[in-house]
């Protein structure tokens, strides 16, 4: 008697086509889905490369002092002395209405060896090339899109108590789209984001930094005010950098207080009940 030999794979399957088809696009949607990592801070990292901000030379002065300043030992510090010990960060550029561009996407950051690779990141990144004025608007718009559940998107792969926009600005919008400007930083505080600070640099640094202040940064966490740094493009720049994200990382330390006996009990109790719906 002839046995049966196993399938081979060039042998029909006994499902049709159509079933198999079916059977993939249901095996797929009871795939687990990726779990979002826990941070204590996502940050854009916004950086003007409009036709009046930053030269080239320029450009790469501030790559590097980023570099400099995420893997010195204050920022560092920072960073891992939150709940969960690291921040999740991306940096964008923005120039003409038209242009915002990602150049390094979402990343965790939580070590040394984490924060060399994004240093080495800013050092690689190729500046984009804008003939535009400066859009403040539209960029405000597409950081905070990219902050994902937070503000109402798709997920961005990180989940954090507080979202922050650092707008690094080398010129002065057209006052022409100052309406524009304060509503797209309105709607992004009303979407979910936490914080919006900015940086001045370059030769209009004051100027840059009055106008930013009267009409883009803003905080709604009691306890921490929005900040405006401002520094000329020069080797002064690593240090204002350093000081102004050692103020970023600190704010969700500010921002959660200590809790009550109360509250508690009130997380105990949630965190039980919805154990027992899962089991």
């Amino acid at each position: 008697m002839k046995t049966a030999s196993p399938m081979s794979p060039s042998q029909p399957s006994f499902l049709p086509r159509r079933a198999r088809v079916l059977l993939c696009a249901l095996l797929m949607g009871f795939a687990p889905q990726a779990r979002a990592e826990r941070v204590d801070t996502e940050l854009v990292l916004l950086v003007d490369i409009s036709r009046s901000g930053s030269n080239q030379t320029q450009f790469s002065t501030l790559m590097s002092a980023y570099a400099s300043s995420f893997t010195s030992a204050e920022v560092l510090n920072s960073i891992q002395s939150g709940q969960y010990g690291r921040i999740a960060v991306s940096l964008q550029f923005y120039g003409g209405a038209s242009l915002q561009r990602v150049g390094i996407p979402w990343m965790s950051i939580g070590n040394a060896t984490e924060a060399a690779n994004f240093a080495a990141l800013t050092q690689s990144v190729v500046r984009p090339v804008s003939s535009g004025a400066s859009a403040v608007a539209p960029a405000l718009a597409a950081a905070t899109r990219s902050f994902g559940t937070e503000t109402g998107g798709a997920s961005n792969g990180f989940e954090s108590n507080l979202q922050i926009i650092d707008v690094v600005a080398t010129t002065v919008p057209n006052n022409r789209t100052t309406a524009a400007v304060r509503a797209a930083g309105d709607a992004a505080i009303a979407s979910g984001v936490d914080v919006i600070n900015a940086i001045a640099l370059g030769g209009r640094a004051t100027s840059i930094a009055n106008y930013f202040r009267a009409n883009v940064v803003d905080s709604t966490v009691d306890g921490i005010a929005p900040t405006v740094a401002s520094s000329l493009i020069n080797r002064t720049l690593a240090p204002t950098l350093t000081s102004a994200m050692v103020t970023t990382m600190e704010a969700p330390l500010a921002a959660i207080p200590e809790p009550g006996v109360g509250l508690g009990l009130i997380v105990t109790t949630c965190l039980v009940v919805l154990r027992r719906r899962r089991n």
